[in-house]
């Protein structure tokens, strides 16, 4: 028990780090302080460091169980898995040709930055975290252990928490014009039309 205890309070320091750096009077303040460039090299620093430390609290290093142990494949869940993985990493490049990294990871702050509606952003609002959710769902399908599930659970629901402040923080930030967008592409799945 105490194993999935150290996993949440692992992932839960890498969703504190990432969201507080992520927030516009902490850029705003180490921009300030130390410029783009040395944002840029916090976050990802930071982030690479807090990721590294939930993921290895996992403990779990079976990577390769079903070459030594393909006993233990679950064939359904194995190839979700990959489907998943898949699906993630094709949303994620079809997001990130609509709308760059630096513009979502946006370190000007003398500017307000349009509001991307096109492409697959025409559907989803939140492409980039569906890709995430995709992609911790095939870790944990993949690996069908507890460890793992624990850890991808907890990533999920940190997503989504982000995923939350994220939309109050673009609501704010565009008003009106954001909640005509959010009537025609939905949050985190794609509107029925």
């Amino acid at each position: 028990m105490i194993e999935y205890l150290i996993i949440i309070l692992a992932t839960s320091l890498f969703g504190l780090q990432h969201s507080g750096l992520s927030t516009r009077c902490v850029k705003a303040r180490i921009i300030n302080g130390w410029g783009k460039e040395g944002y840029a090299r916090i976050f990802n620093t930071t982030s690479i460091l807090t990721l590294l430390i939930a993921f290895l609290s996992m403990n779990f290093w079976d990577w390769i169980y079903f070459v030594l142990q393909p006993a233990l494949i679950q064939p359904l869940l194995f190839i979700l898995g990959i489907l998943s993985g898949l699906g993630g990493a094709v949303l994620s490049m079809t997001a990130s040709r609509v709308i760059s990294v630096s513009t979502v990871a946006d370190m000007r702050t003398d500017r307000k930055t349009e509001l991307v509606t096109d492409g697959i952003y025409s559907r989803v609002r939140h492409p980039l975290y569906l890709a995430t959710l995709l992609m911790f769902s095939a870790f944990s399908l993949i690996y069908p252990f507890p460890v793992v599930f624990v850890f991808s659970l907890s990533m999920i629901i940190y997503t989504m928490i982000g995923a939350y402040f994220e939309e109050r923080k673009l609501l704010k930030y565009y008003g009106d014009e954001y909640l005509e967008y959010k009537k025609t592409a939905g949050f985190i799945l794609p509107k029925l039309r």
